[in-house]
């Protein structure tokens, strides 16, 4: 049977200082109210011995899992008209270290920078995706299939394809329709302009390589909940593009992405 833990912020800091990294995992962040750095300190220590005062094994195994996962599904969303709302953040961690698996999330605090305490749940290292979908907020599928959207010019990927199309649209005879024919990309930005109800990040990570942190093969899929519409996944590309998705749709998504980052680690054991 599956077991599950809730933490205050400074609780799950501590532990995680314990048994990993220096403050608290991405996509996590945590503010202390306490003023002053002694008395901070203090309730750190405080806090750290009456876990260790009474352990709990199972906890602090699935804790060390997930500071050294095989791989890791990092989410983020924001309210998309107030993007520094607290309530409306998303924060979630999916890890999986050999057959085991797990789900934290930080629940919302009163800011954007604080957390109102931390979840930890152990779940089948199979379905990390479903946890993740089961986890954002419930909405439906957008209505869109497909959408084909603009370079993003922040990514290595975006901006060389953005070159390029920028090199042919230029290199390419004048026709006289051409004042008339939008882009193809035109209703991609029309759909890049609305702005949304809520919007975040899905970055499926491996957890460590042979080659370094910068051998990692690291996948990432964007995500927009339009308000009167639905959900949206976006996938970088080339060429990048937009689709609407519910639960299952969602889940899709995300295992392959799974796959890709699970090939590349059995790459590496060959």
């Amino acid at each position: 049977m599956s077991r599950s833990w809730s933490f205050t912020d400074l609780e799950f800091v501590v532990m995680w200082r314990h048994f990993g990294d220096e403050g608290p995992p991405r996509p996590f962040v945590y503010t202390t109210d306490i003023p002053l750095e002694d008395d901070f300190q203090r309730e750190c220590t405080r806090l750290r011995d009456r876990m260790l005062a009474r352990p709990d094994h199972t906890l602090f195994d699935a804790v060390r899992d997930c500071t050294r996962p095989d791989l890791a599904v990092l989410v983020t969303g924001f309210d998309g008209h107030d993007p520094h709302r607290g309530e409306g953040a998303v924060r979630l961690l999916a890890a999986r270290r050999e057959d085991r698996g797990y789900l934290l999330t930080q629940l919302p605090g009163r800011t954007l920078l604080h957390a109102g305490g931390f979840t930890m749940v152990q779940c089948d290292p199979l379905r990390l995706a479903d946890m993740v979908a089961d986890a954002l907020p419930p909405v439906e599928a957008g209505g869109s299939g497909h959408i084909l959207l603009p370079p993003d010019p922040e990514s290595a990927a975006g901006a060389t394809e953005a070159h390029y199309v920028s090199a042919d649209s230029a290199g390419g005879a004048p026709q006289l329709w051409d004042s008339y024919d939008e882009p193809d990309d035109a209703a991609g930005q029309r759909f890049l302009d609305i702005v949304p109800e809520r919007s975040g990040s899905i970055e499926i990570a491996q957890g460590v390589s042979r080659f370094g942190p910068r051998g990692r093969t690291v996948r990432h899929l964007d995500w927009r909940d339009l308000s009167g519409d639905g959900r949206y996944v976006i996938q970088a590309g080339p060429p990048r593009t937009a689709a609407g998705v519910d639960r299952q749709g969602l889940i899709a998504a995300i295992n392959a992405e799974i796959i890709t980052v699970v090939r590349a680690i059995k790459d590496e054991r060959v």
